[in-house]
């Protein structure tokens, strides 16, 4: 059966407060498509777990008020330097906040992958603030050899959207660049999104196993997002639009994204009308060359 859908009818069902793990990092492979169909659904109070390196997905879903509370590693905008409205939110205590760090991503994700209630680390973070501003980070005594060990809660989401470059209709999903661990964000989720900026045709021959990143089995729906992670970029497919980054820096830290919202994101019905504002030429001139 077929899994293919639009981004809007992909996240269509996705509840007010429900828990969502954002695939992507800095400028590529977020689910931009998936992320603008939630802002203009005026989706509320959602608690987000990003990779440990999230960017502007993060701080526009702050920005729309979609968000009630953030696992944070970090949030910037990479080379255009940090994240304004996610910034502005903490300061003000807008939205709840859990710090956190690489690890707890990573390791609370295989946790939760792994279905297991919590997970022990290596002498991690002893030397650091974090356990005093994060009671879920605690300690418990190691059963074989009595030493004192730090533990970290498994994490789950209700909801995974990550971005791909190539899936099929059964939603066996390539993710192309820099590998990192959407496969077991995925494995951690209830239901899993994903949007593609290619679906094979059924009758091309099936994905080749060692290079699938998520498998179809776990996949719920498949968004057909040609440029679906624009303004950022797609390993292989496209590379990310400075100078739409760059109006969203200046109008973010200005206190304005409204305004990039409403140009952006509320201005178009769908990821279709969002593909004709920014023009075909525009697009075209982002194309990469995948060697």
């Amino acid at each position: 059966m077929s899994k293919v859908t639009t981004p809007e009818e992909a996240v269509a069902d996705i509840p007010d407060g429900a828990t969502v793990a954002l695939g992507g990092v800095h400028s590529h492979n977020s689910p931009m498509a998936l992320v603008n169909a939630l802002i203009r659904r005026g989706i509320r109070d959602l608690e987000l777990i990003p990779t440990p390196s999230a960017g502007a997905p993060v701080d526009m879903l702050i920005a729309a008020g979609c968000v009630r509370k953030l696992h944070v590693s970090y949030v910037g905008l990479e080379f255009l330097g940090l994240a304004p409205n996610f910034r502005r939110a903490a300061q003000e205590r807008a939205i709840e906040i859990v710090e956190a760090d690489e690890a707890w991503v990573v390791y609370g994700f295989r946790a939760g992958a792994s279905r297991l209630p919590f997970l022990p680390l290596p002498p991690l973070y002893e030397g650091t603030d974090l356990p005093k501003v994060n009671p879920m980070i605690r300690t418990t005594t190691d059963p074989y050899t009595g030493r004192t060990v730090t533990t970290i809660p498994a994490l789950r989401a209700d909801y995974g959207l990550f971005h791909a470059q190539v899936a099929d209709r059964k939603g066996n999903t390539q993710i192309f660049g820099q590998r990192r661990f959407e496969d077991v964000m995925a494995k951690a989720c209830d239901h899993v999104i994903i949007s593609s900026d290619e679906i094979l045709d059924e009758y091309a021959p099936a994905p080749d196993p060692r290079i699938v990143s998520i498998p179809g089995a776990i996949v719920e729906r498949v968004a057909h997002a040609p440029y679906g992670a624009h303004p950022l970029s797609s390993p292989g497919h496209y590379g990310y639009d400075r100078d739409q980054l760059v109006e969203y820096r200046d109008l973010a830290a200005a206190g304005e994204t409204d305004k990039y919202l409403k140009d952006h994101v509320h201005s178009v019905a769908d990821h279709a009308g969002y593909l004709e504002r920014i023009g075909v030429t525009r697009l075209l001139g982002l194309r990469q060359t995948f060697r």
